[in-house]
């Protein structure tokens, strides 16, 4: 597993920096736990029920979206969190949708996983500056 949380999510002073991870495969699920070990707060969204479910009390909250959908990512007031990692590898254009949705957010730190050389291209083409290689790395 990248161990995300030692460089990317130091806490601040006084505070517990909040993360949310959308995408809650098994590089997805396994970042947000970590963070949570790390004293995080973390929101993990995900549009499928069994993959919330699994995760349900173990981290700070879970919750099943679309993690397209602008409303619902207001909603969730992931564009106020101190970070956001996009887990998803199953599929580019959700992955790609995601990020470039986080963008317009204005997501200062922001993380994005590449199933590859060619997704991680696109995703630095789109701005994230934090592409992660789970499978190669």
């Amino acid at each position: 597993m990248v161990d995300l949380t030692r460089s990317l999510f130091a806490p601040r002073r006084g505070d517990r920096p909040t993360v949310a991870v959308l995408g809650l495969g098994r590089f997805g699920s396994g970042v947000a736990l970590e963070l949570m070990e790390s004293d995080c707060h973390v929101l993990g969204v995900d549009a499928d029920a069994e993959a919330v479910q699994a995760l349900n009390g173990r981290l700070t909250h879970v919750v099943r979206a679309d993690s397209t959908a602008e409303e619902a990512m207001r909603q969730l007031s992931v564009h106020e969190m101190d970070h956001v990692v996009v887990a998803i590898g199953g599929d580019l254009a959700d992955s790609i949708l995601t990020v470039s949705l986080m963008r317009r957010f204005g997501t200062h730190q922001l993380w994005a996983k590449a199933n590859d050389d060619r997704h991680g291209e696109i995703l630095r083409q789109l701005g994230v500056e934090h592409v992660v290689h789970p499978e190669r790395d």
